[in-house]
């Protein structure tokens, strides 16, 4: 049974992201897990003020979590005619980034969602996420996002790096039952694919097709600058970026993933991202 984390504020947007989500692994087994971190606004108060607060003010929070968290589960549960899915809820008085962070460890998640942003770029919160989680594949949901009955997976990169495969499958292997096609966007030219590239590209065409048993559909764009037309023209495709292993000046904060650039320009896609 595939394992689920989907991290809610209740928002419209977060509620949506759900009922898509939902919708999309129609046909799989799922156990869904409903995230919700919490914290105590102590803006304002000073130390003293801060340690004479009384239980209701540290309880508060904690059980607006858990009561929002209830009805969540309460309706899917009661409203689903899916014998194949299961809600689950959890809250958390953590940081976002923690609170998936060791969720993932705690229940062996196969699969995070996020919800895409409202604006035109990507959030604050989406992109801390993804600088500081590798131990999982994330799909990104955005706004407005509706379940198509063909499922059409997009693996976009330059290959210049050898594609690592692990979680592919792991996100593939959510799809069991579902009737899906994997393409390969590669972000050059054909004719400017150094040898390594080309080699890369063809290794992980090979293994792609073993592992499918389809034709794999490859196109070309002449560079990452044209995802976003791409994107655009292909509203419906799951788009796969891959965020390559961070080097020091990133795991320090000098510089930032260049995925997250990418997913900006795919705002309007469902996207997939994974790590080297």
């Amino acid at each position: 049974m595939k394992k689920i984390l989907i991290p809610t504020d209740f928002s419209i947007n977060s509620l949506h992201t759900i009922d898509y989500i939902i919708d999309f692994f129609k046909y799989e087994e799922c156990q869904f897990y409903f995230l919700n971190n919490y914290t105590y606004d102590s803006s304002g108060l000073n130390a003293i003020e801060l340690l004479q607060a009384d239980d209701d003010w540290f309880e508060k929070p904690k059980k607006e979590s858990l009561l929002q968290l209830g009805k969540l589960v309460e309706q899917h549960t009661l409203n689903s005619n899916n014998s194949k899915h299961e809600f689950n809820a959890i809250s958390k008085c953590i940081t976002l980034v923690d609170g998936i962070k060791n969720s993932i460890e705690e229940i062996a998640i196969d699969l995070v969602i996020l919800s895409g942003s409202v604006g035109k770029s990507i959030s604050k919160h989406n992109e801390s996420i993804l600088e500081k989680i590798r131990s999982c594949p994330f799909l990104i949901v955005p706004p407005n996002a509706a379940v198509s009955n063909d499922v059409y997976i997009t693996i976009a990169s330059d290959f210049k790096q050898k594609v690592n495969t692990i979680e592919i499958d792991k996100f593939c292997k959510t799809l069991t039952n579902t009737n899906y096609k994997i393409g390969i966007l590669v972000l050059e030219e054909s004719n400017t694919l150094d040898i390594d590239a080309a080699n890369n590209l063809e290794i992980f065409t090979a293994y792609l097709k073993i592992y499918s048993g389809k034709k794999i559909d490859i196109e070309y764009i002449h560079s990452s600058k044209e995802l976003k037309n791409y994107a655009v023209s292909h509203h419906d495709d799951i788009i796969c970026v891959i965020d390559q292993k961070p080097n020091l000046f990133r795991i320090i904060g000098l510089y930032k993933s260049k995925v997250i650039s990418k997913i900006g320009q795919l705002r309007h896609n469902t996207v997939l991202t994974i790590h080297q």
